[in-house]
């Protein structure tokens, strides 16, 4: 009989358990959809309480603390995360973009390296490192890390933008105007294109077309500003 009652027990707490860690997560997915970003940090902080390898509940926290601007924390989140999920491809790629926040672009170039090793059709990831090694200047090893994107979305547009500028440092000016063209082609309401385009064609004599793109830029920029 008393091992009937303690397998009862447990399975009634077995059910508390996971009733309360229910509660808890609604309650923080409600407060997350309210906009009510530190009410859902304290609830997703109590389904860590009662599941401490929960590692979905550290991915929630850590996103919702990317979004009010607590970087660190939300990196520290995404580590516990991959502590308890070392292959979870999400985590390894957000955690890149926050460091990017950060100016921490050797951290983002490993996340956003180890994201490929795991998941190599991620056009994004590419993108990023391209974009992660392009602001420590080293534009003549991002631009391998935009072609694959584009290999593997073609219609990556800020992809090519991306390529252009890091052509026109590297001196490819020819090059550099086709990525713009071809970024150009595929968006044509993204008001920085035509600012790259424009200011570079001003620096190779082409005043019309160059000062065309810039009243682009411009009247794109007031649209966007309206909406």
């Amino acid at each position: 009989m008393k091992y009937i009652y303690c397998i009862l027990f447990f399975l009634f707490s077995i059910a508390n358990f996971c009733q309360t860690k229910a509660i808890y997560n609604e309650l923080a997915l409600e407060k997350f959809n309210l906009k009510d970003y530190k009410g859902a940090i304290e609830y997703f902080t109590k389904v860590i309480e009662v599941s401490p390898k929960d590692s979905v509940a550290y991915l929630d926290r850590a996103m919702t603390k990317d979004i009010i601007k607590d970087y660190i924390g939300a990196i520290s989140d995404f580590s516990k995360q991959l502590e308890i999920d070392s292959l979870n491809v999400d985590s390894y790629f957000m955690r890149g973009t926050v460091k990017d926040k950060l100016k921490d672009y050797k951290g983002s170039i490993a996340d956003y390296t180890k994201t490929i090793s795991l998941e190599y059709n991620n056009a994004d990831a590419h993108y990023f490192l391209g974009n992660a090694k392009a602001a420590l200047k080293d534009y003549k090893n991002a631009i391998p890390n935009y072609d694959d994107a584009i290999k593997i979305r073609y219609n990556h547009a800020e992809a090519y933008c991306s390529r252009g500028f890091a052509n026109e440092k590297l001196k490819h000016l020819k090059k550099a105007i086709s990525d713009y063209d071809f970024a150009i082609k595929l968006d044509s309401t993204i008001p920085e294109f035509y600012l790259k385009r424009g200011n570079l064609k001003l620096k190779m004599q082409q005043k019309l077309s160059g000062q065309q793109d810039l009243k682009t830029y411009k009247l794109l920029k007031k649209t966007n500003e309206k909406k």
